[in-house]
């Protein structure tokens, strides 16, 4: 019997993490990039094989090449979900990985995982106790539907980002709210219902389509066509808002 060894570096994974509860996404997910190998393993990682212009890296193992320079590279990755839990969306991958142990520490480091946040989809189940936006994005004077939106709930007492979410093909989106408070205790034995005002927004790319990168939008938000306006939500409760975003 003759053993073979065969030795291959990989070019980087990806884990893909829920955008509500931060836990990982263990289920089976489509993910494909142009001209890129990626394969599931069991740990739930997406592992990178293969991917244009960095064919030398996968064939060398001890010594990987100086070139192209580190994070050159960029592939873009489309992820949809199968069972239909999670907004498809893309995101862009920067290659190749920092190869030095020394760095694994590092967020850019081949020996660390990328982590990219999936969105719920409007169908997606939720907890008793979250707040809920359920919303609806057009274009303003048009009523046509726009995927590939990103919505935004901030805090307005203090401007924290409390959630995000984004828009499916027809334009309808769900923003799960976790962690606002039930009931507060006042004076005496006053019990009131806890409210939260937020400022709720909506940012469209309509270069993107209805498929679009959440992180990039999210970068480049403040030259972007948004609509925004205050709400109050409640844990537990329900709202309903329609986005309507004037275009250029």
């Amino acid at each position: 019997m003759t053993r073979e060894f065969s030795e291959r570096r990989v070019l980087g994974a990806v884990r893909f993490i829920d955008a509500t509860t931060q836990t990982r996404i263990l289920e089976p997910l489509a993910v494909r990039a142009e001209g890129a190998r990626i394969v599931r393993n069991r740990s739930a990682h997406y592992v990178i094989f293969a991917a244009p212009g960095l064919a030398a890296h996968t064939q060398s193992f001890m010594s990987p090449p100086s070139e192209p320079a580190l994070a050159s590279v960029a592939i873009t990755l489309e992820v949809a979900d199968p069972a239909g839990r999670y907004v498809t969306r893309r995101s862009v991958i920067r290659l190749p990985r920092d190869p030095d142990p020394t760095h694994a520490d590092q967020l850019d480091s081949l020996f660390r995982a990328i982590d990219v946040m999936l969105f719920p989809s409007p169908s997606a189940g939720t907890r008793p106790g979250w707040a809920l936006v359920r919303g609806t994005v057009v274009e303003a004077g048009t009523e046509r539907p726009l995927g590939g939106a990103l919505l935004r709930v901030v805090r307005v007492s203090d401007a924290a980002l409390l959630a995000r979410g984004m828009s499916d093909a027809r334009g309808e989106a769900l923003v799960a709210v976790p962690g606002i408070p039930v009931i507060t205790f006042g004076e005496g034995d006053a019990v009131t219902e806890t409210t939260v005002d937020v400022a709720l927004s909506a940012v469209f790319d309509p270069a993107a389509g209805t498929v679009a990168d959440p992180d990039d939008i999210e970068a480049r938000r403040a030259d972007l066509p948004t609509t925004s306006f205050t709400r109050r939500l409640s844990s537990g409760r329900l709202l309903a808002a329609t986005f309507a975003v004037a275009l250029p």
